[in-house]
């Protein structure tokens, strides 16, 4: 993995030298023709990497779900403090990827509410299933935030982002990718990204400006319904037969 930062090594005369900082390569995707170019940060994620990647509604950090390493960097990327900020969510590639990790699509209402809004701009919480590695459930940060096992799940409405998931053939882990490193702002273009973080990540693949609204959140693991925890892109009306008593 690339580093910001290396120790310094001693010339034969003593001099301290500091060896230059290793810069994550960017691809530019324009459309369709090249789709191949995702090919190289496929690997880079499968070898344990981490990628910037676009999504219907912001760019996203993304990591291997089975990578202990690479969700410990994100993790330290954006400084996330699990009292103000939700964990790591899941980009899927469709909402049968969705059911294999989780456990929440029993009911009929539930994968009527998938279907009529994936893909599209909506984060949902839901029962985690087995599949999903122990490492996310039990990672310290996770545990403060969630105290039940449940991961937030997402089928992004972008069509770099899908030709990326479907050559993943699994889902990654995600997390957004903010302007700079003290910044509660999301970073809506290639070039800034490559500014601040370039240095830090493995690959960038820049598809032009994105939006800055994030993703609306639903929790469904509430037993009388479900509940919109934050308004964002996505519509809410949508939600509101089946809102839970309390929402």
């Amino acid at each position: 993995p690339l580093s910001s930062s290396s120790p310094a090594r001693t010339t034969r005369r003593g001099l301290a030298v500091t060896p230059r900082a290793k810069y994550a390569p960017t691809i530019e995707i324009e459309g369709e023709w090249d789709f191949w170019k995702l090919d190289s940060a496929v690997k880079a994620v499968k070898d344990g990497g981490i990628v910037v990647l676009p999504t219907d509604s912001c760019y996203a950090f993304v990591a291997d779900v089975n990578s202990k390493e690479a969700v410990q960097r994100i993790y330290a990327l954006k400084n996330i403090d699990p009292e103000t900020k939700k964990p790591l969510s899941l980009l899927c590639h469709s909402i049968s990827q969705i059911s294999d990790f989780t456990s929440g699509m029993q009911s009929k209402a539930a994968f009527k509410i998938l279907k009529s809004t994936l893909p599209g701009p909506y984060t949902y919480i839901l029962p985690a299933s087995n599949k999903l590695p122990r490492m996310i459930l039990e990672h310290k940060e996770h545990k403060k935030v969630w105290k039940r096992k449940e991961i937030g799940v997402r089928v992004p409405q972008d069509s770099v982002c899908q030709e990326f998931l479907k050559l993943m053939g699994n889902p990654v882990l995600c997390s957004s990718v903010p302007s700079d490193t003290e910044s509660n702002q999301l970073a809506v273009e290639g070039s800034e990204i490559e500014r601040t973080w370039a240095h830090r990540v493995d690959f960038i693949i820049d598809n032009g400006y994105r939006q800055t609204e994030p993703t609306t959140v639903v929790d469904m693991t509430i037993e009388d319904g479900l509940k919109v925890l934050r308004e964002g892109a996505g519509e809410v009306g949508i939600f509101e037969p089946y809102l839970a008593n309390d929402s």
